[in-house]
């Protein structure tokens, strides 16, 4: 016999913060219930183990060795939980203060109900349509991929997917329901089973529903309370990853409840929509890597093509082959100082231009068959800089929608916390994070003399001071108010962020500024495949910059120190770059470096450990910057 009214089962990995705050909204939604809370760690080495266990002592704790998936996790809690009632809570959720409550007085009054969710909002305030699906079907499959459902949002016939006919805040009889919220009779499940095992990642939730519906159950959606899901779905959906593994486990559902003439037409959409989705990903994100090249190109080959039209001269082939020639040194410069990356520098782009046409002249003299015509590359060189700020400042705007020519946005912070928080708030911020934003001012709940005003006054607010992001302190708003703020101004485009209750950090959608003293979040170098992508950094680069040592020596302050920092690195005795300090025992090791981070303070003066924001951001890309910044001193500061 059940001893608890419910029992709210969290499954998390390394997402010690966004849990952290969770359990906050937890403890408040569930004070005067008999409730229990159970968190399930799927093998995290981030310290969330450490974090519940010392911060929230009353929460029931399983600690998996490995990543058993998110059904096993679960299923693990359900047979321990000892409530009437099953909540299956994701960890980067914040729930409200009535949701609990609401959800269990629906379920009393409707005895007939399998299982009920909630109306979901995403980090930016915005309704998530993942609120409530419907069953996998061909047509619903195809008008997602195709895109029809966001063209007729509103259509019964191509908006089937989400349901997004329905209206937002109309309770309604849903078939699926979101595993980022869903609260389960006992009953239920003791009739239906658990979650299907067989399903490591997606679609357990979708298969869950469809049992209850089988059942003879309703799923119902409850609209008249709200969570907020940081997470979900908006950026997992651009990864190949993802899209593989979701239509995998879409195949997988078909093929276990679909029978007869229906399964096979809906394994062969599925088979499809694997394949589509997972090329037109890829497609994607190929695209938004390579455009800015081709684009770049495009214009500087049609003007080149343009002015010698305008010289008489025939376009055809030689003419045309210097041209392509001129304009891929122009291309293969901005790539290699990294002109294609954000934060765009005019000095850098001036810079590849100049070197462009310093190699085109070099070229022209060591090979004198190219020719290269004096008013081509005099006319690519004028065009070069206008055509690359412009590229560049077209970027800005498809990425930000602001139109602007280089550097980064400035952006506004208006934060709302109680007067007595004032104080720490600006400390944490602008002290301790160090938050690389200007300050607008303070809205508070209450009138005080140093508030702009309270969060009655927000429309005027937010048009006088015109904020990017608004900050909420937990501590001074209850969720559900904070909730309410995001819902009514996620239209003004502003980003949201929290500061939870005695925290040191600030957290927000796929974001977390930490303070010096905060334990530090999960690394990219703890990554072994980002360890050996380093590695062959290091091996292709010393084996180029050794090759074009006889022709490059001159760059270099101290040759000879260079050469055997270079064979070093080659030997696999140093890294290129590595730590500017002893690390810490949280920090990846690594070997020494023949260039340190501290060659990036001027690109990030606000950082406080160059160390800790190198291990947490580290790309390849950012190995090649600091090599190009420091190659004049390699040797300098180590030889062999």
């Amino acid at each position: 016999m059940p001893v608890k009214e419910l029992s709210i089962v969290i499954v998390s990995y390394n997402v010690k913060y966004f849990l952290r705050q969770c359990l906050q909204s937890v403890a408040r939604a569930i004070e005067g219930l008999s409730a229990e809370v159970w968190v399930v760690d799927n093998a995290s080495i981030d310290n969330s183990v450490e974090m519940v266990r010392e911060e929230f002592p009353w929460v029931r704790l399983i600690v998996n060795t490995t990543n058993v998936g998110f059904a096993r996790a679960n299923n693990q809690a359900i047979r321990l939980a000892e409530g009437r009632y099953i909540a299956l809570l994701n960890p980067d959720t914040i729930v409200q203060e009535d949701t609990f409550r609401k959800v269990l007085a629906f379920l009393a009054e409707h005895p007939e109900a399998g299982a009920v969710g909630v109306k979901i909002i995403d980090g930016q305030g915005r309704f998530s349509p993942d609120s409530r699906k419907n069953l996998p079907s061909a047509w619903g499959v195809f008008c997602k991929l195709s895109g029809l459902d966001r063209l007729f949002p509103k259509s019964r016939l191509f908006a089937s997917y989400h349901l997004s006919y329905l209206p937002e805040d109309a309770i309604a009889e849903v078939p699926v329901l979101s595993g980022a919220f869903m609260t389960i009779p006992r009953a239920v499940l003791d009739r239906v089973g658990l979650l299907d095992e067989r399903f490591f990642m997606y679609m357990e939730d979708i298969d869950l529903c469809y049992r209850i519906l089988q059942a003879g159950y309703k799923n119902y959606y409850l609209p008249t309370t709200q969570i907020v899901h940081f997470k979900g779905e908006s950026t997992r959906t651009h990864s190949f990853n993802y899209v593989l593994t979701f239509y995998k486990a879409s195949l997988q559902f078909v093929q276990k409840h679909y029978r007869g003439w229906r399964r096979w037409p809906m394994a062969m959409w599925y088979q499809m929509g694997i394949l589509s989705a997972a090329f037109l990903s890829a497609f994607k994100r190929g695209l938004l890597k390579v455009y800015l090249p081709l684009l770049e190109m495009l214009l500087l080959g049609g003007g080149g093509w343009m002015l010698l039209q305008l010289e008489g001269s025939p376009p055809w082939p030689r003419e045309i082959g210097l041209l392509s020639v001129c304009v891929a040194a122009f291309v293969a410069a901005h790539a290699i100082f990294l002109n294609y990356t954000t934060p765009y520098r005019l000095r850098r782009i001036a810079g590849a231009v100049l070197v462009a046409f310093v190699s085109l002249g070099l070229l022209g003299y060591l090979v004198p068959s190219l020719d290269f015509a004096r008013s081509l590359v005099g006319g690519l060189v004028l065009a070069a800089l206008p055509v690359g700020l412009a590229v560049r400042a077209l970027d800005n705007w498809l990425r930000c929608g602001r139109l602007h020519l280089t550097g980064q946005l400035s952006h506004r912070v208006m934060v709302i916390a109680h007067p007595s928080q004032f104080s720490r708030i600006r400390h944490l911020l602008f002290e301790e994070i160090r938050y690389p934003a200007t300050f607008v001012g303070f809205v508070s709940p209450t009138p005080h003399r140093e508030a702009l005003g309270t969060p009655a006054h927000l429309p005027y607010l937010l048009d006088r001071y015109a904020p990017d992001e608004l900050i909420f302190c937990n501590t001074s708003l209850t969720s559900q108010e904070i909730i309410s703020l995001m819902m009514r101004y996620f239209y003004r485009r502003l980003h949201f962020k929290i500061i939870p209750p005695y925290a040191d950090y600030l957290i927000g959608p796929q974001s977390i500024f930490i303070s010096r003293n905060s334990l530090r979040l999960y690394l990219r170098l703890h990554q072994p495949e980002v360890l050996f992508q380093k590695k062959i950094f290091d091996l292709a680069v010393s084996v180029a910059l050794i090759l074009a040592y006889p022709f490059t020596f001159w760059i270099y302050h101290q040759p000879l120190a260079a050469l055997r920092s270079l064979l070093g690195v080659l030997r696999g005795k140093y890294h290129f770059v590595s730590y500017s300090e002893i690390p810490s025992e949280e920090m990846p090791l690594l070997k020494a470096g023949v260039l340190t981070t501290d060659l990036l303070r001027q690109h990030y003066p606000q950082a406080l450990s160059l160390d800790l924001m190198y291990a947490h951001r580290y790309s390849v890309l950012l190995d090649w910057k600091i090599v190009l910044m420091g190659l004049p001193y390699l040797g300098m500061g180590r030889s062999e």
